[in-house]
């Protein structure tokens, strides 16, 4: 077949883009890479043609870079590489991360697992880098099995807490806190040896443990040593085997649940009972995506359906990658059928009941305090024999004399006699802590506790994630291969885990979405697929209106209670516009400049404008736990924390996720084209801005080159009247 001009030249380009790109791949050299490449050539006219035709018979575009690179890779040619789906550039392993466009490649099999190991390595060992907390000295009192008690001196460890044995400049995982205090007792990893007497020192290491559990999860998949069940869970991940749930089972009750399980006055929303009932539906090895937008009530649909589950017999577990995630949904649930395991972020008397130490201890009753009482005396009579044998010996040495075989005779007795007594104790608390994981129909863990004791081996019938496009891929994989019927909550338009080592991919949200569990699974099956919460109950209608407008195709919808929902006092005086009640979300436009500073960026005109509007809003009787300040770089956060004080909460967007306050103040700090690109993510500032209850307050040079979502928000405030110079009457500090 002849070739015509046009079609050659694109052809030689499609040949020159294609050797451009495997040099880049294999990282050859030209001469090397064009001797490699030159049995392709011959056949270039049948490629041309092949591409004209499949373009003709498809009725659909592709361009000849992506359809000969695919064209090659299935006839084997370059099995090897790995090609962008959606420029076709070669990816270089192991995080296949995409140049042209940006973002990581959504893989599959045993190059997802490869991925996934890269990151968790990388976090790893920065990780072990990272400043953390002082290590600990302490002493091991006695080894029984899997636990060990050590003598700390200081109480800093609580129940819960995942602990590692620091040496030199490495830290080994060394197991979990059973009972906090001076004398910690600790249940140990498996293969972990202690002596007593040795002399170790601790440091808290939930996040180290948290990457060693996943990748040694990698490990067995890539290994072949998982069970049938783990296989169902990864089979969704790592085979894109998704059987979403389609079937609904009525609740007993759809009344929304109270503190402590009571039925409230109100029912669920339709929304709200189709998503309990499509849960109730589920069959094994079928998943359920929840997508649960800021303010819509997923906290009362987990707790409902995981009491209706409850009510048929099932074991569930609700998890989460925080704690208070997990504690909001917990509190709602009966104490009598619900546990929680692990360390909880507040230990308010709402969640203690609900705590495995605090059951124990009501089980075991006065058995258990009288044996402690027992050991804290033989403790005691330890030190006071320890201290006079050092005594004599001193003494001895000093002036002569006799051995003291009696008191050395003593001490031993004593010290076997502890022993027995911490044995007696730690099987009863082993015994009582395993009898009560059992008997519970609902239990609470982070997904990072789901592989700890005591749940190590706790299968259950059904798993709910809540914030599940926070979590890993293989962080859901933790909890959900204990159970063979997956729920996962989340919000694929919020933002995705926090990976601290992937540089530029870390600055953009969407990047991140393959590793992500919910955005994942999202982007595969498709927003059709997922069931949206859409009735908004938390903020005010003005608020939430931009989000779900601008960040969430109109699917949002503020309930008509909300409208009461607004500053229950009027500023007189200074500042009074920005203030005012009846503007629920205002645009302040301050003419600042960003400022770099080590690595970040600042902005030292919004700066003031904040801390003058936050002192403000202090003046007028809001209380500093209910104000918030969010800016998108930690130097901004930094210089505003300084200005404000302790008491008001300053942070960046990720650590305010998942969180609400009734007055946000926003920092855009951003003035050049590239922090923009940063500050403005659409997910990011929906993050910000919905955070939110009664007022939003948006600080930012509004002269600036925003292009996004916050020139939106610009255009909003004006359309509301609520674009406020500063400087402007009533918009300036009193002269």
């Amino acid at each position: 077949m002849l070739v015509g001009a046009r079609q050659a030249t694109v052809l030689a380009i499609a040949h020159l883009m294609l050797l451009r790109e495997v040099m880049r791949g294999l990282e050859m050299r030209p001469r090397r890479a064009s001797t490699q490449l030159l049995t392709l050539f011959p056949v270039a006219a049948l490629m041309e043609y092949a591409w004209t035709v499949y373009v003709k018979e498809r009725d659909a575009y592709i361009s000849p870079t992506r359809f000969f690179l695919s064209l090659i890779q299935g006839m084997g040619l370059v099995s090897k590489l790995v090609f962008c789906s959606n420029c076709g550039s070669i990816l270089k392993p192991p995080l296949f991360w995409c140049e042209g466009c940006r973002r990581l490649e959504m893989l599959t099999g045993a190059q997802l697992a490869k991925q996934l190991e890269e990151v968790l390595k990388r976090e790893r060992e920065a990780e072990l880098k990272g400043e953390g907390r002082e290590p600990v000295p302490c002493e091991v009192e006695m080894v029984s099995g899997d636990l060990a008690t050590l003598e700390c001196g200081v109480p800093l460890f609580d129940e819960g807490d995942a602990v590692a044995l620091v040496k030199g400049g490495w830290a080994r995982p060394l197991g979990v806190v059973v009972t906090g205090g001076e004398h910690v007792l600790v249940r140990l990893f498996w293969g972990v040896e202690l002596k007593e007497g040795d002399r170790i020192r601790l440091r808290e290491a939930e996040q180290l443990v948290s990457y060693d559990l996943q990748l040694k999860l990698l490990q067995r998949y890539s290994e072949g040593r998982l069970t049938e069940g783990e296989k169902q869970a990864f089979q969704v991940f790592f085979e894109n085997a998704i059987k979403v749930g389609k079937a609904e089972r009525r609740a007993s009750s759809y009344r929304i649940l109270e503190p402590g399980g009571r039925e409230g006055r109100y029912e669920l929303d339709e929304y709200q009972r189709r998503a309990v009932e499509r849960i109730l539906g589920l069959q094994e090895g079928e998943l359920l995506l929840v997508v649960g937008p800021p303010g819509t009530g997923k906290t009362r649909v987990i707790a409902r359906a995981a009491l209706e589950l409850a009510k048929r017999g099932e074991k569930v577990l609700v998890a989460s990658h925080t704690n208070r995630a997990v504690d909001n949904v917990l509190e709602l649930l009966p104490v009598e059928i619900t546990l929680r395991v692990g360390r909880p972020e507040k230990v308010h008397e709402k969640i203690r009941p609900y705590m495995l130490s605090y059951k124990v201890r009501e089980r075991l009753g006065e058995r258990l305090k009288a044996l402690e009482e027992e050991i804290k005396k033989l403790r005691e009579e330890r030190s006071r024999l320890r201290k006079l044998l050092k005594e004599l010996r001193e003494e001895r040495k000093r002036r002569g004399g006799p051995e003291t075989p009696g008191i050395k005779k003593s001490l031993e007795i004593t010290e076997r006699k502890l022993k027995e007594k911490i044995e007696e104790r730690n099987k009863m608390l082993r015994e009582e802590s395993e009898k009560l994981v059992g008997e519970a129909r609902i239990i609470g863990s982070t997904l990072v506790k789901c592989g700890l004791p005591p749940l190590t081996s706790v299968s259950f019938n059904t798993v709910i994630i809540d914030e599940a496009s926070q979590a890993a891929v293989t962080l859901a994989l933790l909890g959900m291969v204990k159970a063979g019927k997956w729920v996962l909550v989340g919000d694929h338009y919020q933002l995705p885990p926090v990976f601290r080592t992937l540089g530029e991919a870390a600055e953009n949200p969407e990047a991140l979405d393959p590793l992500s569990a919910f955005n994942r699974l999202v982007a595969l099956v498709g927003e059709g697929e997922a069931l949206w919460l859409e009735n908004h109950y938390r903020s005010n209608p003005e608020i939430i209106r931009f989000a779900s407008e601008h960040v969430y195709g109109g699917k949002i919808k503020p309930h008509p209670s909300c409208s009461g929902i607004k500053l229950e006092r009027r500023a007189e005086g200074y500042l009074h516009r920005i203030l005012d009640p009846e503007k629920p979300a205002v645009f302040v436009h301050v003419n600042g400049r960003e400022r770099a500073e080590g690595g970040s960026r600042w902005n030292a005109e919004e700066v003031e404008v904040v801390v003058t509007i936050v002192n403000r809003l202090l003046e007028l009787g809001i209380l500093r736990e209910r104000v918030g300040v969010i800016a998108p770089y930690r130097a901004q956060r930094s210089h505003i924390k300084e200005k404000l004080g302790e008491g008001v909460e300053v942070n960046t967007v990720d650590a305010f996720q998942g969180r609400e306050k009734d007055v946000i103040v926003f920092s855009g700090t951003a003035t050049t084209s590239r922090s923009i690109a940063f500050a403005e993510n659409k997910r990011r500032l929906n993050v910000a801005f919905t955070r939110a209850r009664k007022k939003l307050i948006v600080v930012a040079n509004a002269e600036a080159e925003w292009r996004g979502l916050m020139r939106k928000f610009i255009e909003y405030a004006r359309s509301k009247d609520a674009y406020i110079p500063w400087g402007a009457r009533g918009a300036r500090r009193p002269s």
